[in-house]
């Protein structure tokens, strides 16, 4: 594990200059710094643009030869994103993550993922959302909007 807390206090003090534009993340306070809280900001231009997203992150004592887990704690409508705010991103799987990946650029990674909602094949947590895409991506974007609206922290 200290391998794993040097790892995450640098982490920290590098998120203390994401742009605001990104988001924002706390640790839970110096006792628990393996559990954080934060924001993802909904990306321009996509029916997730009105709202900012609240997330956790858990680091676990093998970090960062594994990857972290991270959920959304509100709900969002998306094809990669379950109804329980667990999150499909190829950087947080197993078999595709790296050590060099970091906290700021799985949060990147994952703004782009909202600003594309297309269904990817094998990476489907929300049937009904990439159902929904699929068949009439106005009508998609309608029903993002709304739980954006119904959701979201503005």
């Amino acid at each position: 594990m200290a391998q794993a807390m040097k790892r995450i206090m640098r982490e920290r003090t590098d998120l203390r200059n994401l742009p605001p534009e990104v988001g924002h993340i706390d640790s839970a306070g110096e006792s628990e710094v393996v559990d954080w809280v934060g924001s993802i900001v909904g990306p321009p231009d996509t029916p997730y643009a009105e709202g900012t997203f609240p997330i956790t992150i858990h680091f676990p004592e093998s970090y960062p030869q594994t990857p972290f887990r991270l959920t959304f704690s509100a709900a969002v409508f998306h094809p990669r994103i379950s109804k329980d705010g667990e999150v499909w991103l190829a950087e947080l799987q197993e078999d595709e993550w790296s050590p060099v990946f970091t906290v700021r650029s799985v949060l990147v990674s994952l703004q782009a993922m909202l600003s594309d909602a297309r269904p990817v094949r094998g990476c489907v947590l929300n049937e009904e959302a990439a159902a929904l895409f699929l068949e009439d991506v106005a009508k998609f974007e309608i029903e993002a909007s709304r739980w954006t609206a119904a959701y979201a922290v503005r």
